[in-house]
């Protein structure tokens, strides 16, 4: 009787340990699960915040990036709820957005033994550099930083009426974000010089399917700041046509609403579109001979340097032009992230490790 008695009480122990560790497995499962989807809800609304930099260069800052990232974190969901307002707190200091997800979830097992619930936390950091060092995904357009103004190019110049000055959006360009202009003219009278209609030569560039193709797809080729790249000569308007339908369609799959607003054939709007694009800016006010006489050297030989690059949506081909709207721009040499690092919008935007 005294063994029987003792082999009870040894079993009533081991039944205790072993519900502990039954606990232990069922319920650290529940809540790495719960933690990793809290991590890819933290993430994605960081990286959301931070591209409001890029995207949207006008609206107020932090608020918009602070909203975005708010928002962005309440369409994900933990363990298939939703996240909540109350579980998201948001910072945004010098371009770096905060992001931190915090969730209270029941135990299973684990209330047996007095332990009823856990907290799950997750957080992310994400930066949009200050600005550009080089780009992918470039169009194989050149846009002059006077493309905006009304004046003369050398005219412009001398007024400050350019997108970029000394690494930065000038308060100018600020002012035309949204503004429609052609992109790529085509019509001989509207070419820079003889046979010069803005068109640029991308490194690997052979003919005209390789145009077409830098055009219609997002192609590896990296162009950096500060770097000269030659003018590719002729209008090669069938190219650019068939280029532009590739990437947008005919008619276009995406509408302007507003900077940060894209209504796609669906119906939905988002802030983002594959009619977003990246080409490099070229700085007219340096080029060597180009001013007071606003001349643009003939032939093949001649090459532009890049000053920055600028955002736009692209709207369709009116006429021979291929038409789009400014929405924003960055700079070369204005303590962006380290050579190398490139991104799809020129300014990198990336989840990065907390300092502290």
């Amino acid at each position: 009787m005294r063994n029987q008695g003792y082999i009870i009480v040894t079993v009533a122990g081991l039944l205790v340990v072993l519900l502990g560790f039954t606990a232990l497995a069922v319920d650290l499962g529940v809540l790495y699960s719960a933690r990793t989807s809290a991590q890819r809800a933290a993430d994605a609304a960081a990286l959301a915040g931070a591209f409001t930099f890029v995207a949207d260069p006008t609206s107020p800052q932090p608020a918009t990036a602070s909203d975005q990232a708010t928002q962005t974190a309440l369409t994900n969901s933990i363990l298939g709820t939703s996240v909540q307002p109350a579980e998201v707190s948001v910072s945004v200091n010098n371009r770096i957005v905060t992001v931190n997800v915090m969730r209270t979830e029941p135990t299973f097992i684990a209330g047996v033994l007095g332990v009823s619930a856990a907290t799950v936390h997750a957080r992310a950091d994400a930066e949009a550099s200050p600005g550009a060092t080089s780009s992918y995904c470039v169009k194989p357009w050149f846009i002059p930083n006077t493309m905006l103004s009304t004046q003369l190019p050398c005219t412009a110049c001398g007024n400050g009426q350019v997108i970029i000055s000394n690494g930065q959006l000038t308060t100018f360009a600020k002012s035309q974000v949204g503004t429609q202009f052609a992109v790529k003219p085509q019509d001989p009278k509207n070419a820079l010089g003889p046979g010069q209609f803005f068109a640029v030569q991308l490194p690997g560039d052979t003919g005209g399917n390789d145009y077409r193709n830098e055009i219609g797809i997002c192609t590896s080729t990296v162009v950096g700041c500060q770097q000269s790249y030659s003018v590719k000569t002729g209008n090669m308007t069938g190219p650019t046509k068939q280029g532009v339908s590739d990437l947008i369609g005919n008619p276009p799959r995406d509408t302007f609403i507003a900077v940060g607003r894209y209504r796609h054939a669906d119906g939905t709007v988002s802030d983002t579109s594959t009619a977003l694009v990246v080409a490099p800016i070229w700085d007219t006010c340096s080029m060597t001979g180009f001013c007071p006489s606003n001349t643009f050297p003939s032939g093949t030989n001649a090459s532009v340097k890049v000053a920055g690059f600028a955002l736009i949506f692209l709207e369709g081909v009116q006429g021979n032009n291929v038409i789009a709207r400014f929405i924003g721009a960055s700079g070369c040499g204005n303590g962006g992230l380290p050579p190398g690092e490139t991104g799809p919008y020129a300014v990198p935007v990336r989840l990065v490790r907390p300092t502290s």
